[in-house]
């Protein structure tokens, strides 16, 4: 029978023979407490097999830790590799792992985590006659007892587990304990006071179920899954410095109110880097049909220069600049851009199929007929940069005709970081939103990428100059 700490630590990799990923993978589970020093592997073979990987690649991660010092291998009878963990650098590691994630990496698996408890828990309640609904009500009992996190991390992972079987899906609940074994034990890196209050939503989870009321289940699941994830945003934000770790005092007026000014010059600086690379890339744009009018797409070529000179001059506001052709004029579609890849220095170009983008149809292409600059709401270019963004946009014009869009991105990501330190001096719930309310940057993590939905807690409402957003202060507290 394999335990549930082998099920966390070991489960099926989904991305193939990845050395780098199966140390990862077994180094999180010692450092976050699920693998217990001295505890003792299972064979290579063995452990190849229950990770869907090549001996020699398991071999060469298990090289890795032991390297690190967190595996030990010991020959002859009673030999094998074991843990080699210090319990008093648990805490420790559970940060450095944790400041390791960047909001949005937290923010995409909150929304994960609560699909699936969501759709295992309204899946359970549609048949709570087919499941054992006593076994998961004292599993989710259990985290309220546990004397300390790695105890919580282990009652609520299994409690986690046993609603994700309820669903009575494989694949389901393998995606489930992949996600348990990267960031479950996280969620209990600041534990006080948080079994209780877990347990009873557990307990709420279980009741709807056992009454067989889906919705219900999948509401209580998925509150449940972010009220944990947004504890840990909480605390994320709170290594940057860009959020509290306890309810803010009031703040000075005058402290408060230069907080705002700084937001709004940003605003304005921000909307003026994304103007001048714009600016740059339609003027080289009709520069180049004008040098070259008979070459149609290939004279694009020569504007890719200025997305590079733009970016290295915007850095590091800017994600990506560049010009998007109109299949109207060119007679068919075309794409110069570069963008600063996340962790690299220098900017790149972006090479792309367009054979499935229709970008005449996305957020950023511009209405305005007569080459304004515009905004767009914050999306996840799916079929792009596979990046959550906020692109600025406008029209190329030459003789009266479009002849495509210059652009340029900037990461939702970026957006948070820029306006971090002027949200800090602002009380606790303030954010800014997009034209969608949508929140873009913020010093709550209950907020990061939420909708924003005004209860009474804010004190004014302040729209930025230059873009097309609005920064809400929180009343204070």
């Amino acid at each position: 029978m394999t335990s549930w700490r082998e099920q966390l630590a070991f489960a099926p990799l989904e991305t193939g023979e990845r050395g780098e990923e199966i140390g990862r993978r077994i180094r999180h589970a010692i450092e976050l407490g699920v693998l217990e020093d001295g505890a003792q592997l299972p064979s290579e073979n063995d452990l190849a097999a229950m990770m869907r990987v090549s001996t020699q690649t398991l071999r060469t991660a298990l090289a890795e830790l032991r390297h690190l010092g967190l595996v030990e291998t010991r020959r002859g009878r009673g030999g094998g590799s074991f843990v080699k963990a210090n319990t008093g650098e648990l805490a420790r590691a559970r940060r450095e792992t944790l400041a390791a994630y960047t909001l949005d990496d937290l923010r995409d698996i909150r929304e994960y985590r609560a699909v699936l408890a969501g759709s295992a828990a309204a899946a359970a309640a549609a048949r709570p006659q087919q499941i054992s609904v006593a076994r998961l009500a004292s599993l989710g009992a259990m985290v309220e007892s546990a004397a300390e996190p790695a105890g919580m991390a282990r009652a609520d992972s299994r409690f986690h587990l046993e609603l994700a079987a309820a669903s009575r899906s494989v694949r389901l609940t393998r995606q489930e304990m992949a996600l348990q074994a990267e960031v479950g034990p996280l969620i209990w890196t600041s534990a006080a006071g948080s079994g209780v209050r877990a347990a009873q939503e557990h307990a709420a989870i279980v009741e709807a179920i056992r009454l067989g009321q889906p919705a219900e289940a999948r509401v209580r699941a998925e509150e449940h899954v972010r009220h944990e994830m947004n504890a840990l945003i909480d605390l994320r934000m709170s290594m940057d410095g860009s959020a509290p770790m306890a309810p803010r005092q009031r703040r000075a007026e005058s402290a408060e109110s230069e907080a705002v000014a700084g937001i709004e010059s940003l605003a304005v600086e921000i909307e003026k880097r994304a103007v001048a690379a714009i600016r740059a890339v339609d003027n080289a744009v009709l520069a180049a049909l004008d040098a070259a009018p008979d070459k149609g797409l290939a004279a694009l070529e020569a504007i890719y220069d200025v997305t590079l000179d733009s970016l290295v001059a915007a850095r590091p506001v800017l994600y990506g600049v560049g010009f998007l052709a109109d299949a109207a004029y060119f007679g068919d579609t075309g794409i110069v851009w570069s963008y600063v890849p996340v962790g690299r220095p220098a900017p790149e170009r972006l090479e792309m199929d367009l054979q499935y983008y229709d970008y005449s149809s996305s957020p950023w292409w511009p209405k305005d007929e007569k080459g304004a600059v515009q905004a767009s709401y914050s999306y996840v270019d799916a079929l792009g940069s596979n990046a959550y963004l906020v692109t600025f946009s406008k029209r190329v014009v030459k003789d009266g005709r479009s002849v495509g869009v210059a652009a340029a991105d900037i990461l939702v990501s970026r957006i948070q970081e820029e306006f971090a330190p002027f949200l800090e001096a602002l009380p606790a719930g303030s954010c800014i939103v997009d034209q969608m309310d949508v929140v873009i940057a913020t010093n709550s993590g209950s907020l990061v990428g939420d909708i924003f939905s005004p209860d009474g807690g804010v004190a004014r409402t302040v729209p930025l100059p230059a873009v097309p957003w609005r920064l809400h202060v929180a009343a204070a507290e």
